[in-house]
């Protein structure tokens, strides 16, 4: 079941996701993680455009109509994503973002397909004006150790 697809004509439902207070827009299509381009430029810090785009295969491009848009925005496939991250706009600092995505955001956008509530689920939490990765499980929201320690940290420190 695509949970992206919105009732006809309303366009693609994409999911939000918060990184250094930039949003990343995301979508699970026939079981596939997608991004919006322009999204991940500014995460990146990188105009997303032709010349980087014709680098990346056809499979790993395509253009939807996400709801509330009228015109179709440019989508990059996960491998296109990680195309992009590795060797078309390489830069050091792009493994924490890389590690988020494939730990955190990818798990996260596909578990929002998982419709037996008994299973454990991933999710972004705001939390303490942070978005942090929780997994939701028998009704409780369970958080990794060091994000909680990091949290506490911060929230006292500020």
């Amino acid at each position: 079941m695509n949970l992206s697809i919105a009732p006809a004509d309303d366009g693609l439902i994409p999911t939000p996701f918060i990184r250094y207070n930039r949003p990343l827009r995301a979508l699970l299509i026939e079981q596939q993680a997608w991004f919006v381009a322009s999204d991940l430029g500014k995460l990146l810090s990188y105009k997303i455009g032709a010349p980087f785009l014709t680098r990346l295969d056809s499979d790993q491009l395509r253009h939807e109509r996400l709801a509330g848009k009228p015109e179709p925005e440019l989508l990059v496939s996960e491998s296109g994503l990680y195309a992009l991250l590795l060797v078309y706009c390489y830069h050091p600092e792009n493994r924490s973002l890389r590690q988020w995505l494939s730990n955190e955001v990818v798990p996260a956008l596909r578990d929002r397909c998982n419709l037996d509530t008994r299973l454990p689920r991933r999710r972004m939490q705001q939390l303490l004006g942070e978005s942090l990765p929780v997994m939701d499980w028998q009704g409780n929201l369970w958080l990794r150790w060091r994000d909680a320690v990091g949290l506490l940290e911060n929230h006292l420190h500020a």
